[in-house]
């Protein structure tokens, strides 16, 4: 699993000083676009060339929380990719107590802004499909 590191920012969290909920999902927005990056494949090139990854479904266990303050990991991995829908999985750790916080997984649809209806990148952008492709961490389960 890829993961990265940073610091909780005090407007991140509520009156108590605890992340709020809402900001778990900017979490592995900003880890799913730091992967994109390191990984050759930055989102304002897809832009681009007229692709858009809309989230369609992201689902979240809340196992523990972060504070103003703590050291946070994100761990995730593209574990499906069809050439329409990209499957990630995540973990959110304190790294300070090793504490699991969150799971979750989120999936995404490939479309273009002309019309924002599910397109499959398989052919309409073949080398972007096979980058993607080489990124799955379990190729077994890609269909």
């Amino acid at each position: 699993m890829w993961s990265f590191e940073r610091q909780v920012n005090y407007y991140e969290t509520d009156r108590m000083g605890v992340v709020h909920h809402s900001n778990y999902l900017r979490y592995l927005e900003e880890a799913r676009y730091i992967w994109m990056e390191e990984m050759g494949l930055p989102y304002p090139e897809f832009e681009r060339q007229g692709v858009i990854i809309p989230c369609t479904t992201a689902e979240e266990s809340f196992l523990g929380f972060l504070r103003y303050g703590d050291v946070f990991s994100v761990h995730m991995e593209l574990y499906r990719f069809t050439g329409l829908r990209m499957y990630f999985r995540y973990q959110v750790y304190n790294e300070m107590t090793g504490e699991l916080c969150l799971e979750a997984e989120t999936v995404h649809y490939t479309t273009t802004r002309e019309d924002y209806k599910p397109t499959s990148i398989k052919r309409s952008h073949p080398q972007l499909f096979e980058k993607i492709s080489e990124l799955v961490s379990d190729t077994r389960e890609q269909k």
